[in-house]
């Protein structure tokens, strides 16, 4: 038995579990506690993102299907949603209470970005 698609696939569940649903949290907290998650988020979205691209190149590899694009699709998004993290709420960190609308805003934008990279990845395998 291949262990490494089993490992890659938990490493990328749970730490994209993490990830989408501390930013949902985050987003509705209005920016409390979004400066000391924050290290976490990251860290968790490196692992989701590593983890499934490697879970897309080497086990299901490119063929150009529409499931393909719609998985490029949710890859995409969860980048976006890592680069609007990352330019909003880094540089805001340090700064309290007066950075808490931004760090919201930046999860916002981040939680309904990593919602559709779970569409994606739920609704790719019927096409």
């Amino acid at each position: 038995m291949d262990y490494v698609p089993i490992l890659l696939v938990a490493v990328h569940a749970m730490s994209g579990v993490f990830w989408a649903g501390s930013t949902g949290a985050m987003a509705n907290l209005q920016g409390a506690l979004a400066e000391k998650i924050f290290p976490f988020q990251m860290g968790s979205a490196a692992a989701a993102i590593i983890a499934g691209i490697a879970l897309f190149a080497f086990y299901r590899g490119f063929s150009g299907s529409t499931s393909d694009w719609i998985l490029i699709t949710g890859i995409a998004a969860a980048t976006i949603a890592l680069i609007v993290q990352i330019a909003l709420i880094l540089p805001a960190r340090g700064s309290g209470e007066a950075a808490r609308p931004r760090m919201a805003f930046a999860n916002r934008i981040a939680a309904g970005l990593l919602s559709l990279t779970v569409a994606t990845m739920v609704i790719a395998k019927y096409f």
